[in-house]
């Protein structure tokens, strides 16, 4: 997806936004409310992948320098069940409820094949969040839509990582 068109659709979009801890109640507020905003979409909230993603996303901001993005989670469940997640995975994230999944088809965040469950990573990286405690849930929304990163400044796009599967991370160390 071009950065061009995702900048163009970003700057029109003008619903309110449903979150926690918002600095902004509408995307381009939101993005230019700090010199550096990371928005992350993730998948459903009951998914292992998603959990150990938050996981290693806080862990990773906590040891980031001072100059550390200003992070905004969206999720497609719903207000109340992502401020149950964020209380458990990372208490007093920001985040933004997107069940209907209007902000994923703005950023045109992809979807998993149910062939791509199948992929070797994808069970490798399942045995590895199982051995640290994290467990897969029933879908508590939609179970094929994947994670996306996108990274901005002073509002303008700059980068962005689109998943591939459902075990796809990016290397954070990118965005130092």
């Amino acid at each position: 997806m071009s950065a061009a068109l995702i900048q163009k659709a970003v700057d029109a979009y003008e619903a309110p936004l449903v979150g926690e801890n918002l600095p902004a109640s509408t995307l381009k507020g939101v993005l230019s409310a700090f010199p550096l905003v990371w928005v992350q979409f993730l998948r459903h909230l009951g998914c292992i992948y998603c959990k150990g993603l938050v996981t290693e996303i806080r862990e990773f901001l906590a040891s980031w320098p001072e100059r550390a993005p200003f992070l905004v989670f969206v999720h497609p469940n719903t207000l109340e069940e992502g401020q149950r997640f964020f209380q458990t995975y990372y208490p007093g994230a920001v985040h933004i409820a997107d069940p209907k999944l209007q902000l994923y088809r703005l950023f045109r965040v992809r979807r998993a094949s149910p062939l791509s469950e199948l992929h070797p990573k994808n069970l490798l990286r399942l045995l590895s969040l199982l051995r640290r405690g994290l467990a897969n849930e029933r879908p508590t929304a939609d179970p094929w839509i994947l994670h996306a990163a996108f990274l901005f400044r002073q509002g303008d796009l700059i980068w962005s990582y689109y998943a591939r599967k459902l075990s796809d991370v990016p290397e954070w160390k990118r965005l130092l």
